[in-house]
């Protein structure tokens, strides 16, 4: 067995290998160039995707195309079997309200009311379609089922469409526990990327609503194929040996605490390692850096951790932190553990709230979610330069030094 399983982890390391050559070989040939990507939105599902999505579906839209782009999106993504029986034939699609983040209520204390829906299209006839629009970002606790119930109040007749990278099954979590109710499950590696074909025909006569719809399709085919391409390729590589395929799949078995051993050990140390550098660069600060227990968070692994910045006079808390099960990785400074008197002015683009007076921020896109092939990118950096070197130490770094700020 053991020689099976080293042969196994060669096996994967060489292919890791080649797909890292043939990314370099791409990006050498501007064939990864994207101004989405560029602009580092690209995995943002309210400031870009579902922005976009609206924005082409509104008859009202700027791209000057009515509701051609709407009866495209029916025919591509909802299909007309689906929808036909909704609206019976009878809706003017010229008059659909199509609106973001719409706010349906604060969430109510058992979680199955509220929330904000991320795509509403309105028809005249009292009918709709609520889309949840998931890139990276997990489920939520009944989130599924709220937006369910909001239909049902407020709609004669609507479709509840759950839209991912490649289509999967909504989490009973965000369903909730023993409810069930019909949901379309739609994805941008198939229906959308294919709508988008469709959207950039329509616009043959309007060359920049045509040469963006065809760039932000380019960005949909990155995100999706990238991953997929080099999972199926390792997954191939597997199943051919059955040694190989058992191996693998102990492996999986012990993923959490293999997570765990990442984290705790190469990770936390290159942590440690770059509060180092900045006080090496700022004098006189001290950074302390402060680790989370890891913990089990609805039997999915968690943790965050803190650098206390000081300057022996007034200190800082700069803290990392996760939505749920090390997903969407987010920072900023916190009330709590930063000293009174301290000026409030935004340091990070995000929100600011009582919790985050100076705002916060999702980490870098690459470094967001804390999945297996994340941790795996990071240990690779590590294993292969020095910290200073590190994409992923750098931007913890800079978010140090832009955080001191405050301390003067």
């Amino acid at each position: 067995m053991e020689k099976s399983m080293e042969a196994l982890l060669k096996e994967i390391g060489e292919l890791k290998q080649k797909q890292a050559f043939k990314r370099v070989e791409i990006k050498s040939r501007g064939e990864d160039f994207n101004v989405f990507a560029v602009l580092g939105i690209w995995s943002e599902e309210v400031r870009l995707h579902s922005a976009m999505l609206a924005e082409l579906l509104s008859p009202e839209g700027s791209h000057g195309c009515s509701d051609a782009f709407l009866e495209a999106f029916i025919k591509d993504v909802i299909t007309e079997e689906v929808i036909k029986e909704m609206m019976d034939g009878t809706t003017d699609l010229k008059h659909t309200i199509v609106t973001t983040e719409y706010f349906v209520g604060g969430i109510n204390e058992d979680s199955t009311k509220g929330g904000r829906i991320d795509i509403l299209l309105e028809f005249p006839n009292r009918t709709g379609i609520i889309i949840e629009n998931k890139i990276y970002a997990g489920d939520q606790p009944n989130q599924l089922r709220r937006y369910y119930n909001f239909g049902t109040d407020y709609f004669d007749n609507f479709i509840l469409v759950y839209l991912t990278l490649s289509g999967g099954e909504a989490s009973q979590d965000s369903i909730g526990q023993g409810f069930k109710f019909n949901y379309e499950k739609r994805s941008y590696v198939t229906e959308i990327r294919r709508w988008l074909e469709h959207c950039a025909a329509i616009a043959y006569d309007k060359p920049k609503v045509r040469e963006t719809i065809i760039q932000y399709n380019h960005l949909i085919t990155q995100i999706t194929s990238y991953n997929m391409n080099e999972q199926d390729s390792i997954v191939q590589e597997i199943s051919k040996n059955q040694d190989y395929l058992k191996n693998a799949l102990l492996i999986c078995s012990y993923q959490d605490e293999l997570m765990k051993k990442a984290i705790a050990g190469p990770i936390q140390k290159a942590l440690v390692e770059i509060g180092k550098i900045a006080e090496e660069r700022i004098s006189p600060l001290k950074v302390k850096f402060i680790p989370d227990e890891m913990y089990l968070y609805r039997s999915k692994l968690n943790w965050g951790f803190c650098y206390q910045l000081s300057d022996n006079v007034n200190r800082v808390m700069l803290r990392y932190m996760s939505d749920s099960a090390l997903l969407n990785m987010y920072f900023g400074i916190t009330r709590e553990g930063t000293s009174q008197g301290i000026d409030v002015y935004p340091i990070f683009f995000g929100d600011s709230s009582e919790y985050w007076p100076w705002g916060c921020d999702y980490m870098s896109d690459e470094y967001r979610n804390w999945n297996g092939e994340t941790l795996y990118r990071i240990l690779d950096e590590l294993a292969n330069g020095s910290y200073n070197d590190s994409n992923f130490c750098k931007g913890i770094l800079d978010n140090i030094i832009k955080s001191s700020s405050l301390l003067k």
